[in-house]
Order: C-alpha cells, then structure tokens, then sequence
C-alpha cells in the first residue's frame, strides 16, 4: 500500500502507473478468453471501457451467475477509469496560499479541490483491484478450450487438436 507523502505531483504518477498494471490485467484477461472470442489487434486498440465491456460480455456468455464477482469488480474498474481520466485529462493547478484546484478537460464542468490524499487512495485501489481480478482469473475462470484455428496459430500452421 502507498503512504501518501503529501506530494500531488507524484500522487497522479502513482495513479497513472498503477492504472496501466491493471490495464495490463484487463489484457491478460481478454488473452486467456481469446478462445471463446479472439481479441486481435483491432480490439488490443480499444479504450480501457470497451476493453472492459468486451470481457464482461464474454464471461456473461461462459457462465455470469459463477463469475459474478468478477464482473462486479470489472465495473468497478470501469469507474476507476473514469476516476483516473478526469484527473489525468483535466489540469492540477497548485496553489501556495489555498488547495490545490483541478480544471476538467470537460466542458461545462466545474473546477474542484483536489489533494494527494485522494490521488494515493485511487493508485491503491488500482492496486487492489488489479490483484483481485489476477485472482480471480487464476482462480475461477476455467481452462477453455480454443478452437481448431487457434491451435494451428500457435503451432505454425499445424492443428494441435
């Protein structure tokens, strides 16, 4: 877990890092489940959201009602997107003499306090959750069968099946 040391600057360092180590995790995933439906270059190129809505779709379609904890914590992730966008899309300005302000990228929305507190809590929720949908997909979601093809990929041409 990240203490907060106070520091704003290397709070939303944190949160982009940690954002991509579960990002790598939402790819891992859609691997393991690229025999149930492949996940080719098009796909790799998605949005984080989409990525996400990809995978819930597809363990929707194995089995939703035994993996449904997995994807409660995939909306979740959702939302920690989101957290993670408006504050790397809007602008952090520091202030000596009040709080430190963030400025949305988005029109029509009103500037806010932000502090490191909240950016260290949001990098240690990528964290924790980047190890719960680890263990989830090594502990719950079964080996898949892939289909002939895929097989013939991963040999060079010759099926394995």
């Amino acid at each position: 877990m990240l203490e907060n040391d106070g520091d704003i600057v290397r709070g939303l360092g944190f949160v982009t890092l940690y954002a991509a180590y579960l990002e790598e995790q939402i790819d891992n995933l859609l691997i393991l489940l690229g025999p149930v439906e492949e996940y080719g270059e098009d796909k790799q190129r998605w949005p984080i959201s989409g990525k996400i809505r990809h995978a819930k779709k597809i363990i929707a379609k194995l089995d939703g009602e035994k993996f449904a904890d997995l994807l409660k914590n995939l909306d979740t992730c959702i939302d920690l997107f989101e957290d993670r966008n408006e504050l790397v899309h809007g602008r952090i300005y520091g202030n000596f003499d009040r709080p430190d302000t963030l400025k949305s990228g988005r029109p029509h929305v009103p500037d806010r306090e932000v502090d490191p507190a909240e950016l260290y809590q949001l990098a240690n929720e990528f964290d924790e959750f980047q190890a719960a949908i680890y263990r989830l997909v090594i502990l719950e979601l079964p080996p898949v069968d892939p289909p002939t093809e895929f097989c013939a990929d991963l040999s060079g041409g010759e099926s394995v099946n």
